[in-house]
């Protein structure tokens, strides 16, 4: 006892504090003083204020708040949270931030409504800047990245401007699959769809000169990481994140110090920044970032597609056998073009062929799959289900529980392949309810590529390989938490096939 007595009076010795207890009243006295009177300030505020903030879900952890419940089972936790706050408005605490989620599907088209309220601008400076690692220079001193960056990238990727990005795609996913070697044993489904996608896809962005390969466990590092640094997870806790991206932006501007031949989009971007006079720094992020959005969200389409569907009674018979019928009957109505439909999967998808059981699946895929945030950061004071949203707060439209309510959708927790056969798949029971391209003016531009993309590699792999679950090898798959907020989520468990060619 005298050692901790010797130590707390060398301690206070040390920060000139006083020794004496009696030397302590007063301060203590004008300490708890200045708390009563500032508790009994923001009693009076609170009280004199017709201001109704939107509920925060308890957690019991100081800063960290409800960041492990959520991580552990986030569709259980939103589930419950849209259960006890039924006005469809509530924040929740994470890792020292406080975002305000809206799970009503008409608040959240409310919100689309009014984009000079609720805007999507300022959370892509967020995201430029802690995501892909935009300097400040490019995102607030210059208007480049507003003016010409996203304005190409959109012109690009329009329905009138893309096929030449779809043709290129076609082509490439063609070659990658005819030289794909067959595998002697079973592998996994993810590993099998994503190498195929990222050799395709990256030749159609980037041309041969740049080789996925030599970086593919680092963008797969980087890209596990983009969603939590996106809602605002501190980027010091995400060591493996930054080390990957860096590595994978080096190898981007390293392509770009080489002779290289890109696709149009990429082409134009390079143009642009370029001619801006960027560091090497946001030229290797420019030519990045494009690929992200794609590759983070569209192959994961294909791949839950095939998951979901290959475990059912009917397997993927059906799917095959409504695309040999419907490129049968376009290759009696286009005798101009040689050889099966398959060699054509463009001009045959442009022509818009009956295959509405493909068109579904892929559009249920897509609801029962996704969840996308669609964030939006608030411009100025206002109201919302008779909540004060302040300027500053940001919002997230939770697009997923729409997908899964009940009220909105039939069986909404099961994967029902023939559920927009009705519509041919185009939208839904509703477009109202039907979000995982998000909504209103900043709605996904490349959705229409998406389903291009989706379509042509599915019809390609399908004909090309016979794919069987390996059942001793595999393990249920579940959707995880990864990702959630930022598009399709990610698999939990491994399902191993076995691939004969055709």
């Amino acid at each position: 006892m005298d050692s901790v007595n010797a130590t707390i009076l060398r301690l206070l010795d040390e920060h000139g504090l006083p020794r004496a207890w009696a030397d302590w009243v007063v301060p203590t006295a004008a300490a708890s003083t200045a708390l009563a009177v500032g508790l009994s300030i923001v009693w009076h505020n609170s009280g004199s204020t017709n201001e109704r903030r939107p509920p925060i879900v308890p957690s019991w952890i100081p800063w960290w708040g409800s960041q492990w419940a959520v991580e552990r089972d986030p569709d259980a936790f939103f589930k419950a949270a849209k259960q006890q706050y039924p006005d469809g408005v509530f924040g929740v605490k994470t890792a020292g931030t406080t975002l305000y989620y809206v799970s009503s599907t008409s608040l959240i088209n409310q919100i689309y409504k009014q984009p000079k309220v609720y805007t999507m601008a300022v959370i892509q400076l967020s995201w430029g800047k802690n995501c892909f690692s935009w300097s400040d220079d490019v995102l607030r001193k210059s208007s480049t990245f507003r003016e010409e960056l996203l304005p190409s990238d959109h012109r690009n990727i329009a329905p009138k401007n893309m096929m030449p990005l779809v043709e290129s795609f076609a082509q490439n996913i063609s070659r990658v699959v005819k030289e794909h070697p067959t595998p002697t044993e079973s592998v996994s489904m993810e590993d099998f769809v994503m190498r195929l996608a990222h050799k395709a896809t990256s030749v159609t962005w980037y041309g041969p000169t740049l080789n996925i390969e030599e970086f593919y466990e680092d963008w797969k590092n980087f890209d596990e990481g983009v969603w939590k640094v996106a809602l605002m997870y501190p980027t010091r806790l995400c060591r493996r994140f930054l080390a990957s991206r860096a590595r994978v932006r080096q190898k981007i501007w390293e392509y770009m110090n080489k002779p290289h031949e890109p696709g149009q989009l990429i082409r134009d971007r390079e143009e642009i920044v370029r001619n801006a006079d960027f560091s090497d720094h946001d030229l290797g992020v420019s030519l990045m970032t494009p690929y992200w959005p794609l590759m983070a969200n569209v192959p994961w389409a294909s791949f839950w597609l095939l998951i979901l569907q290959i475990q059912r009674p009917e397997g993927l018979a059906p799917i095959i056998a409504e695309l040999d019928a419907a490129g049968e009957t376009w290759s009696a109505a286009h005798p101009e073009f040689s050889g099966p439909y398959t060699d054509h999967l463009p001009d045959f998808f442009q022509s818009q062929p009956s295959i509405p059981l493909l068109t579904s699946t892929i559009s249920e895929t897509l609801r029962f799959t996704s969840d996308s945030y669609s964030m939006r950061g608030v411009l100025e004071d206002t109201l919302l289900a008779g909540y004060t949203i302040k300027k500053g707060d940001t919002l997230v439209c939770l697009t997923r529980r729409v997908h899964r309510d009940e009220n909105e959708f039939e069986r909404a927790e099961e994967f029902v392949p023939t559920r927009f056969m009705g519509k041919d798949g185009k939208g839904t029971e509703s477009e109202y309810n039907y979000l995982p391209f998000g909504g209103g003016v900043s709605m996904c531009s490349g959705r229409f590529f998406a389903f291009y993309h989706i379509k042509i590699f599915l019809t390609t792999v399908l004909k090309n390989f016979k794919l069987e679950v390996d059942r001793v090898k595999s393990t249920p798959v579940v959707q995880s938490g990864v990702n959630r907020g930022f598009g399709l989520r990610r698999p939990k468990g491994q399902m191993y096939v076995k691939v004969t060619r055709i």
